[in-house]
C-alpha cells in the first residue's frame, strides 16, 4: 500500500481593525477548516478578512469575506456583512459550503 503525501490545507485568517479580536479569528479558522474539510483534495487554500463594516454611517457591522483558491485553478467566494464577528463568520461558512456542494468542480 502507497502512502500518498497531501499538502496541509491552508487557511489564513486576517483582522483589518479591532472588529476581530484573537478568538474571533481563531473561531473562523476553525468553522472554515470544518467545513472545507471534505473538499481538501479540491482546496488549494482560504482567506477569510474581518473588518468593521458602515451602515448608515455608522460603523456597527462587522463583514467577513472568505475567498477558497481551488485546485488546479478558480476560486469560490462569499462576503457577508452582520452585527457581530460571530454571525458573519457562521453566515459566510454556511455560504462557503453551499458553493462547494454546487460547484460542478467539487464532488
Amino acid at each position: 500500500m502507497a502512502l500518498v503525501y497531501m499538502e496541509p490545507m491552508r487557511i489564513e485568517v486576517v483582522g483589518k481593525d479591532e472588529s476581530s479580536n484573537s478568538q474571533a479569528r481563531t473561531y473562523a479558522e476553525y468553522r472554515l477548516f470544518a467545513t472545507l474539510a471534505r473538499y481538501r483534495q479540491r482546496v488549494r487554500g482560504a482567506r477569510v478578512v474581518l473588518r468593521r463594516g458602515k451602515r448608515n454611517g455608522a460603523c456597527d457591522t462587522v463583514v467577513c469575506a472568505v475567498i477558497v483558491a481551488l485546485d488546479p485553478s478558480g476560486t469560490v467566494r462569499a462576503r457577508v456583512r452582520e452585527g457581530h464577528a460571530y454571525a458573519a463568520i457562521n453566515r459566510t461558512v454556511e455560504r462557503i459550503g453551499y458553493l462547494m456542494r454546487d460547484a460542478s468542480c467539487c464532488p
